[in-house]
């Protein structure tokens, strides 16, 4: 079975930086092996990575690629030494119940402040998940407006209300975080290791775009608008 994700793919090309408005950048690649300079730029990081072992492989298999040879405690290390790395002032970390304990002990190693906010995700009741909120800063150590929303709701707030130069996702999937911190103007990098999901984002940017563009008065009528896959920098303008 392969998951196409409305094809958006083969409208753009994913290879490389793929560089956005607001001086935002994202790249398909396995930062398990390894992670763009461009995701130390982030001072937020939003990230929502695979739950347990069947969610990595699932991660892997959807993305058409080779599973790891690794376990989840194994991969859960990856991912923390890749926020050593970025070294992000505020770190939000989406997780379920399974290790929802392991990722609070591992988070109060690197931030003095660290709580975790009761979620849904898909907004059904069913679906329960947590939201880790790490952090040095007092000020905005916990946001009670976060408690008992859907993970969809609380991104859209972070990315609209909380303090950021640049917000990162390192599994940006089809880009949810990109999505709202372009919609509020912001500044984000991300990488993904499925170019197809990633497409959604920049798909969803360059549509964004090109309505901003006014209409060029001298084109003929029924001249097509030039299509992202033909016109690169229509997605990097600003």
């Amino acid at each position: 079975m392969k998951w196409e994700y409305g094809e958006a793919y083969k409208r753009h090309d994913m290879a490389g930086e793929i560089r956005l408005p607001n001086d935002s950048v994202v790249q398909v690649c396995d930062w398990t092996a390894e992670m763009p300079d461009f995701m130390r730029r982030a001072d937020t990081i939003f990230v929502d990575p695979p739950w347990n072992m069947g969610n990595v492989r699932t991660f892997y298999t959807k993305a058409e690629k080779d599973r790891p040879g690794m376990d989840f405690l194994a991969f859960s290390d990856h991912l923390w030494r890749r926020l050593d790395d970025i070294r992000p002032a505020t770190l939000f970390v989406e997780m379920g119940k399974e290790y929802l304990a392991d990722y609070l002990m591992a988070a109060k190693e690197h931030y003095r402040y660290v709580t975790f906010y009761n979620s849904t995700y898909y907004r059904r009741r069913e679906n329960k998940c947590y939201v880790i909120h790490a952090t040095n800063d007092f000020q905005t150590r916990r946001y009670a407006e976060l408690e008992d929303k859907d993970e969809a709701e609380i991104i859209a707030w972070v990315a609209a209300n909380h303090p950021y130069g640049c917000i990162g996702d390192l599994c940006m999937g089809q880009g949810l975080i990109g999505k709202r911190a372009y919609d509020n103007g912001r500044s984000f990098v991300g990488t993904e290791l499925n170019y197809k999901r990633l497409a959604v984002l920049v798909d969803y940017i360059a549509i964004r775009e090109r309505m901003r563009q006014p209409m060029c008065t001298a084109e003929a009528p029924g001249t097509p608008v030039s299509s992202p896959a033909t016109d690169p920098g229509s997605v990097a303008s600003s």
